[in-house]
Parts: structure tokens; sequence; C-alpha cells
């Protein structure tokens, strides 16, 4: 089960450095970008669109890694106000939830990405990307968020607010 667990903890953190990847190529296309149209009067035809989709990419990669560490943004007011048990006890309800939301989230991602697969949907640009492939973020994001809730109700920790990890 130990190896399980340490594999997915790698395929989050494979995410996660994926999304910083992405990150830094949508930095390089926007910085050619305005170079090409400032300098040169040349934009680009695919700069912009790829760029979305990269951010997009990252921000659906990244998500399970901040869950892991804890990294988005909470309301700790109630957290830091109870005892040990009613925090515990918030953190599997909160947790449980996070992974129903993430399954309902994957499954109609999925069907979502074979629709427009099946439909044969393209961008709207000069590129005229197939549709499925920046979508098929949705399905991938969310099957790793449902890892990251899985392994958080494994953990079953509690996080005080305002903690440095």
């Amino acid at each position: 089960m130990k190896k399980i667990y340490d594999m997915f903890d790698r395929l989050i953190r494979l995410g996660a450095y994926i999304a910083g990847f992405l990150i830094i190529l949508t930095t390089a296309m926007v910085f050619y970008e305005v170079i090409s149209r400032s300098f040169f009067h040349q934009p680009t035809s695919w700069a912009t669109e790829l760029s979305i989709y990269a951010i997009i990419w990252s921000c659906f990669l990244g998500s399970a890694f901040a869950v892991r560490t804890y990294s988005h943004i909470t309301v700790d007011l109630l957290i830091n106000n109870v005892d040990d048990r009613i925090k515990t006890l918030l953190a599997y309800i909160s947790n449980a939830l996070g992974l129903v939301f993430s399954v309902i989230f994957t499954v109609y991602g999925y069907l979502h990405v074979i629709k427009t697969f099946e439909l044969g949907v393209t961008s709207s640009s000069l590129l005229r990307v197939p549709m499925y492939i920046p979508e098929l973020v949705l399905p991938i994001g969310g099957a790793l968020l449902c890892i990251a809730f899985v392994m958080q109700i494994i953990d079953g920790g509690i996080h005080k607010g305002g903690e440095n990890l």
C-alpha cells in the first residue's frame, strides 16, 4: 500500500512540475508575442491561444498539488477556534466533499471530452485546434484531484491555519 501511496504522490508532484513548466512556457510565448508585435509589427497567430491553453492546463494540473500542500486559500477562523477532535472531523468532511466534487467533475469532464471528440469540434482560430486536446485536462486534472483528496482522507491530518509547509 505504501508503494501505491508513494506512486500517487509522485504523480501529483509530476503534475505540479508540468504546471510549473507550462507557466514558464506561457511566459516565453507571451514575451515572444510582445516582441514580435511591438518591434517587428508581426503578431503571431498562435501565441495567445496556446498561452491560454497552457495556463488552463497549469491550473488544473497544479490544483492537486495545492490540495496536498494545503496551498489553497482557506478561511481558518473556525478551524483555529475548535478543539482537535472537531478539527479532525471537519478535515474529513471537507476532504470527503472535495472528493465527491472531484469525482463528479472528472466523470462529466470525461463525458464532455468524448462528446467534443465525437463532434469534431475545433477552435475558431486559425490554428483550428481540435478542442478535445485542450479539454483533456478536465478528466486528467479531475483524476489527480480525486487522488489528492483520497490521500488527504488517508492522512486524516489536521492542518492548522497559517502554517508554513
